[in-house]
């Protein structure tokens, strides 16, 4: 123990250099100060991974991009890890599985192992633990920690030890439900903000209830959830929503767009304001109006939903489709696939996205 009190040289030069760890997504865990304990190294489920080699650090192991090998459901996995102390100190050990894959480890039945025991020089611990059959396929996060003379937390800072994070996969387990969704205005850029709500129903029921809502952003929006995709179906719907009315920006930009190009499919539900199905200097006009305050024409929505085959017709069409594709305020995808996707369009009515 005496290393311990007297080891500042040491313990100061080493939370100089702290800050430069990299951490993986999961919450920060680090040791603070070293000194006379570490692990030299871990081996799960075949694989093995290098650890410290003297008492001075580092605490840290990023090992996320170095898979441990996929594990299955229902398998006993073995852990081998070796530590070295230079002092009859009682060190405690915990490795955590995040088995539902949604990021936090502090889950039921997710602390795999928890052990302590205190030893004077190099101490190999083995264990065993059964994978549930219960878990859900994927990858999946794991954290082992070693902390001097207290129990570890899962998140936080701590007094001499060591943490380690890893990834793995898991087959043989559940399907939970995920789906991916990109809401698209007519130049191809994602729309953020648009709520979007997932419902379920296990299979007997009839009714469907709301289960999640999300928000778009400028980037893919993924639904997941740890239910069964087996057990349960699923909807996903954009409700009627509201949009902010035009600004001046856009009436200018479609007049131009009337003065100096031609018309196609597209044009008439980005700027046919009066739904007369054609495309003239009125629908201008119109848009000037809305801004100055005048309302939406009554029974004209001031936006449509398309899906992906729809757009496809209507970019590239040279008519007018707006009688025979007219869009929706809102959409309902029923039993949406397991790991598929979905491209939305939405077009603001009277104006350019």
């Amino acid at each position: 123990m005496w290393n311990k009190i007297n080891g500042w040289t040491i313990i100061f030069f080493l939370l100089l250099s702290l800050n430069g760890y990299s951490q993986s997504s999961l919450c920060a865990s680090y040791p603070t100060t070293f000194c006379c304990e570490y692990v030299a190294s871990i081996t799960i489920n075949g694989q093995t991974y290098a650890g410290n080699t003297g008492y001075t650090g580092p605490g840290y192991y990023d090992y996320t991009n170095t898979p441990v090998p996929i594990i299955n459901a229902g398998q006993n996995i073995n852990i081998s890890y070796t530590a070295q102390t230079n002092g009859n100190y009682m060190e405690y050990f915990k490795l955590w599985i995040d088995f539902n894959g949604n990021g936090v480890l502090t889950d039921a039945g997710e602390l795999v192992h928890s052990y302590n025991v205190s030893w004077l020089g190099t101490k190999v611990v083995n264990a065993t633990f059964q994978v549930p059959t219960t878990v859900f396929n994927g990858p999946v996060y794991m954290r082992f920690v070693m902390v001097y003379a207290n129990i570890p937390n899962l998140c936080g800072t701590y007094a001499y030890g060591n943490t380690f994070d890893f990834k793995t996969g898991i087959t043989g387990a559940v399907d939970p439900f995920n789906h991916s969704i990109s809401i698209f205005n007519s130049e191809g850029s994602r729309v953020p903000n648009i709520p979007v709500k997932l419902y379920k129903k296990l299979n007997s029921d009839v009714s469907y209830t709301l289960h999640a809502t999300y928000t778009t952003t400028s980037n893919v929006l993924n639904i997941t959830t740890t239910l069964d995709d087996g057990l349960y179906d699923f909807q996903i719907i954009i409700e009627a929503f509201t949009i902010s009315n035009p600004a001046v920006s856009d009436a200018i930009h479609f007049n131009q767009k009337v003065i100096n190009q031609n018309t196609n499919g597209k044009d008439y539900y980005r700027m046919d304001v009066n739904g007369n199905g054609l495309l003239t200097i009125t629908d201008v006009y119109l848009i000037y109006s809305k801004i100055l305050g005048i309302p939406w024409k009554p029974g004209i929505p001031n936006y449509r939903l398309f899906t992906q085959s729809e757009w496809n017709t209507i970019s590239t069409a040279t008519t007018n489709l707006t009688s025979s594709i007219s869009g929706v305020q809102n959409l309902t995808l029923t039993n949406p696939p397991v790991s598929g996707t979905t491209n939305l369009y939405l077009i603001r009515t009277g104006y350019a996205n």
